[in-house]
């Protein structure tokens, strides 16, 4: 499939190939056999959860240089999922929600992404999830692209 890719917003740029980069009809015996394998949910996101506040971040070690290198993150609560008896995501709630593309080894983090975008597909409808590309710098440089059903299969399993 070929089509604009917009990257931020403000104008589109144009890619030569597929949509996700990846040409899927090129891939060997085990990487096919592998793209549409289902793979478990965690228990957690199985049924309802709500986000609740875990401990204060921290640091192995220099904390007080740590702290001073980032003053507005570190010590923040953590976050964790629990099950809720009651369905906290409204059906009617749509989310923004941003991932990391490093561009290096990240192993299992093809299948984390696909993940989120499957939940958000099925508990949350019309949310949208964007990538940013680069690594952390893609953050910082407004390097984003949002992430589509036709992005994220190659990358399934892979």
């Amino acid at each position: 499939m070929y089509s604009p890719l917009n990257t931020n917003g403000n104008a589109a740029a144009f890619e030569t190939g597929p949509v996700s980069g990846r040409f899927a009809a090129v891939y060997s015996e085990v990487q096919n056999s592998r793209i549409d394998h289902a793979l478990p949910l965690p228990s957690v996101l199985r049924n309802p959860f709500k986000v609740v506040q875990g401990p204060p971040s921290s640091a192995a070690g220099n904390p007080d240089e740590i702290a001073k290198l980032f003053p507005n993150l570190f010590g923040q609560p953590s976050a964790m999922l629990v099950p809720n008896e009651a369905d906290s995501l409204r059906s009617d709630l749509k989310l923004k929600i941003g991932v990391v593309l490093s561009g290096g080894q990240a192993p299992g983090g093809h299948n984390v992404i696909s993940g989120i975008f499957d939940y958000l597909q099925d508990r949350a409808k019309g949310s949208i999830l964007y990538g940013f590309r680069g690594g952390p710098a893609g953050i910082m440089k407004c390097k984003y692209i949002e992430l589509n059903a036709d992005y994220i299969y190659p990358y399934r399993n892979q």
